[in-house]
């Protein structure tokens, strides 16, 4: 009987143990992490810089069913430039045009009832940087 006390003695030690080790083992990673974020919030954010316009374009704000939509852009001449539309109802129609000898690329298309009304993207392309717009399609004034 003693032998059999002694035994479950020990496997309560043990279990305590084990609780132990895990208990501290769990407030050694909670302190690592609290002195991570503490040394996050203490680092200085740095200020950035909206980014600049890299383009110089001419886009409507509005554009309405039936009726055509005139957008340009400065490139030097010879350029290709793309514009990809992407009316409110998701459709996509992509347009390429070449810079003319005063350095404009101009697209023209017409605004259908299909593109649906709301918001409608245009991403324009030139010498690889993209710069995305929005352009609001409405059915009236």
């Amino acid at each position: 009987m003693l032998k059999h006390t002694l035994n479950r003695f020990n496997k309560s030690i043990l279990v305590i143990l084990f609780t132990l080790i895990v208990l501290t083992m769990s407030i050694f990673i909670v302190q690592m992490a609290w002195n991570e974020q503490e040394n996050i919030s203490q680092t200085p954010a740095t200020p950035t810089e909206p980014p600049q316009a890299e383009f110089v374009l001419q886009i409507p704000q509005k554009a309405l069913w039936r009726n055509y939509v005139h957008v340009s852009a400065e490139a030097a001449p010879g350029t290709t430039c793309d514009l990809l539309y992407i009316p409110p109802s998701g459709n996509t129609q992509e347009i390429s045009s070449v810079a003319d000898e005063y350095g404009k690329c101009t697209w023209r298309w017409k605004i259908e009832e299909t593109d649906g009304k709301g918001n409608g993207r245009l991403i324009i392309t030139i010498d690889g940087k993209s710069e995305t717009h929005f352009i609001e399609i409405r059915s009236s004034f």
